[in-house]
């Protein structure tokens, strides 16, 4: 059966870190909702791009359809996810029901918020440890998995983000699959 992803965004989202991960996650063949989390057919992104939805928050009947949920960072998205109660709701049933949530840059934020992170290993964009509670802060790693539950660093590796996601549902070969069809390998050879 195929998985299924919630993908929310809002006004602010930082672009990359949404569309990295939904082009890796669909391109493992996952079913990807781009959910807008203001009800609005269009968020604008916070490098000003114009994005159009393929959901909105108020046509999701059931949180628990979805296999994983997962959530940008960027300003002033992350706190306008943080801030929007839904959301909070929608994380706190997934994270109880033991599904994957997911977070980066400054989402973590939410995870937080919805206290999802008091007893995990975190990370998060630089700076933002200070909003968060957690029992363990990771500044090394771009992106660190503790159970159900993963974060990331921030734009740069939002590819990283997307193929952790896409590995944890799988769990199989597929994101050595997304990897070789995307060139990694060249850009590891040029790093």
């Amino acid at each position: 059966m195929t998985k299924k992803v919630a993908l929310f965004i809002e006004n602010g989202s930082e672009e990359l870190e949404f569309i990295a991960p939904l082009d890796i996650m669909r391109r493992a063949n996952l079913e990807v909702d781009l959910i807008s989390a203001n009800n609005e057919d269009f968020i604008t992104s916070a490098h000003n791009v114009k994005i159009m939805a393929d959901k909105k928050i108020e046509e999701i009947n059931n949180i628990l359809d979805y296999d994983a949920i997962v959530i940008p960072g960027g300003m002033p998205g992350s706190t306008l996810l943080r801030d929007n109660k839904k959301i909070i709701e929608f994380y706190q049933t997934m994270y109880n029901s033991g599904k994957l949530v997911a977070a980066i840059c400054a989402a973590p934020i939410v995870l937080s918020a919805a206290g999802i992170t008091d007893d995990k290993e975190v990370t998060s964009y630089p700076g933002f440890d200070k909003e968060i509670n957690y029992k363990n802060y990771n500044s090394d790693k771009a992106v660190v998995i503790d159970k159900n539950v993963i974060t990331a660093q921030g734009p740069a590796v939002a590819i990283l983000f997307g193929y952790e996601i896409v590995n944890y549902l799988l769990q199989d070969n597929t994101v050595e699959d997304v990897k070789q069809a995307m060139l990694v390998p060249v850009l590891k050879n040029n790093l």
